[in-house]
């Protein structure tokens, strides 16, 4: 019995007996107590490393979909007014924040990444009916600006799966 104990001993021993850049290190690392191994890179910083693609993507999508707009009526009293159409437009985007999760809708785990994005509202000049409104062009810049951080959904080789952001509140 004493001489399976001591083998079994050994076997561990030198089964955790590594050089510098081994998985111990790594383990290390991860848990934060350890420096980071030199080329090293966490599913963290991999998905931070791909949200500035992710975003310039995003971006043309979210402008290409928004870009009909919205008509609106402005009333000017006695029941008569003007419509115009009304666009949200992004104009740029900052990668925010990127996380492990510990399971995905499929049940593998995965990562989270965070990007906020700018925009500006236009809008058409006031015409006298609906059907004008939405055949002009939304070029007049207003005052109206705002930030919207969406949240995107990475594999667990930190992977975008493709899908469109989901807004988060801020």
């Amino acid at each position: 019995m004493r001489i399976v104990c001591a083998v079994f001993v050994c076997v561990l021993m030198a089964s955790c007996a590594s050089d510098s850049g081994s998985v111990v290190e790594k383990v290390k690392y991860d848990f934060g107590i350890g420096e980071k191994p030199e080329g090293y890179e966490s599913g963290t910083d991999k998905v931070m490393s791909r949200l500035d693609n992710v975003g310039k993507t995003e971006l043309k999508r979210m402008n290409l979909e928004r870009r009909h707009g919205e008509v609106k009526f402005q009333e000017e009293g006695n029941l008569s007014g003007k419509y115009y159409k009304e666009v949200k437009t992004y104009e740029t985007y900052r990668p925010m924040d990127a996380r492990p999760l510990t399971r995905t809708s499929y049940g593998e785990r995965g990562y989270v990444g965070y990007i906020q994005y700018e925009f500006r509202i236009f809008q058409s000049p006031r015409v006298t009916n609906r059907v004008e409104a939405e055949a002009a062009s939304a070029t007049i810049r207003t005052d109206v600006s705002g930030r919207e951080t969406y949240r995107y959904d990475f594999g667990p080789s930190g992977a975008w799966d493709g899908a469109p952001g989901e807004l988060t509140r801020d």
